[in-house]
């Protein structure tokens, strides 16, 4: 189902956490709210859900007002047909994992018809045989897999879920991530996740939402936020980055890395300059138009390198990340280019 979130602000007491927020949500899309501790992410998913009291604006599920503070309405959680998945998982520790899954069911109309998609979904998940087992008995990965169940039991028209693979290595992560995206895309539900990891931002959602101190500062498909950001601040939330404070000149940048042509600025204009470290190559022989640089340190990361790098005439140490597996000692000179469409321009 869709949601419509409009002109949402929120406070507790005199910190702001939500401001003048607006957000469409389509039937089946899956959204993720991408941004650092603090921004608003967890307060706009507690509103969807009726877990806060809505302070200014008005929320609509399927084209139906949940809640509108001008007229002090406020749907209860259990009224607005939405699962909600936290953090911690929130498992009932003396209920058996069938206990835990059948809690939401209760006034089902057709407990069986969803008992039997449990045990379908169950084996699906790699929960086959688990069914009278207790909640310590499994393993992170189980457990939010068994988290995610319940809350989909009930068969919600939304899933709303909080930072649901942070306490998962990375490993495990990727696959109850993939397991999650199939089901979710198998009940065709729509889905609001929190997160503060860019990658699991851009693998899971239809459409990533880019949130910083209360404020929408971007929304769009995974591609266009990753490829066409629009602020110095989403530039960055992609990996490891430099970041430079320059001057247009001649419509052009003089930057430690080379000079970088650009059109959108006039000259004079105080910018700053987003490369991301992927996209600064390496060369380990001298050619017209490279930079020298001296390695600082290097750190193999299995299938990429990452460099930490000294340029003339620079006081910082800049990054760069590499597929090739290169053998540089610190103290060794290497040779710097950066393409002029891997620099993001932004008006300081």
């Amino acid at each position: 189902m869709s949601i419509s979130l409009n002109n949402i602000s929120h406070s507790y007491g005199q910190q702001k956490a939500l401001i003048d927020v607006d957000l469409q949500l389509q039937a089946g899309e899956i959204v993720a709210l991408l941004g650092p501790s603090g921004c608003g992410k967890t307060t706009l998913l507690r509103l969807i859900a009726g877990l806060e009291p809505l302070q200014q604006g008005d929320i609509s599920i399927a084209g139906l007002a949940m809640a509108v503070a001008s007229e002090g309405l406020q749907t209860p959680p259990e009224k607005r047909g939405i699962g909600m998945m936290f953090q911690d998982y929130a498992l009932f520790p003396h209920m058996t994992v069938g206990k835990n899954l059948e809690y939401g069911l209760a006034k089902h109309h057709d407990v069986d018809e969803r008992r039997a998609w449990l045990q379908q979904a169950m084996d699906k998940m790699g929960l086959k045989d688990m069914w009278d087992r207790y909640p310590h008995t499994l393993s992170g990965g189980q457990q939010q897999r068994v988290a995610l169940l319940r809350a989909l039991a009930p068969k919600p028209c939304i899933m709303l879920l909080d930072e649901p693979f942070s306490a998962l290595d990375e490993h495990l992560r990727q696959q109850v991530r993939e397991d999650t995206l199939d089901l979710l895309k198998s009940i065709g539900a729509s889905a609001v996740m929190v997160t503060h990891d860019p990658l699991e931002a851009l693998f899971m959602a239809d459409k990533v939402v880019v949130m910083d101190h209360g404020h929408i500062v971007q929304q769009g498909a995974p591609h266009e936020i990753y490829a066409s950001p629009a602020s110095a601040f989403v530039a960055a939330l992609f990996g490891p980055s430099n970041q430079f404070e320059l001057q247009v000149v001649e419509q052009g940048l003089v930057t430690p890395f080379g000079n970088i042509k650009q059109h959108q600025l006039a000259d004079d204009t105080n910018c700053k300059v987003i490369v991301r470290a992927k996209d600064v190559r390496l060369h380990q022989l001298e050619a017209p138009g490279l930079v020298a640089a001296e390695v600082i340190s290097v750190h193999p990361m299995g299938n990429e390198t990452h460099f930490r790098l000294r340029l003339p005439g620079a006081q910082q140490v800049f990054q760069a990340r590499v597929r090739d597996h290169w053998q540089a000692q610190a103290g060794a000179t290497v040779w710097v280019e950066v393409p002029n469409d891997a620099a993001f321009v932004f008006a300081a």
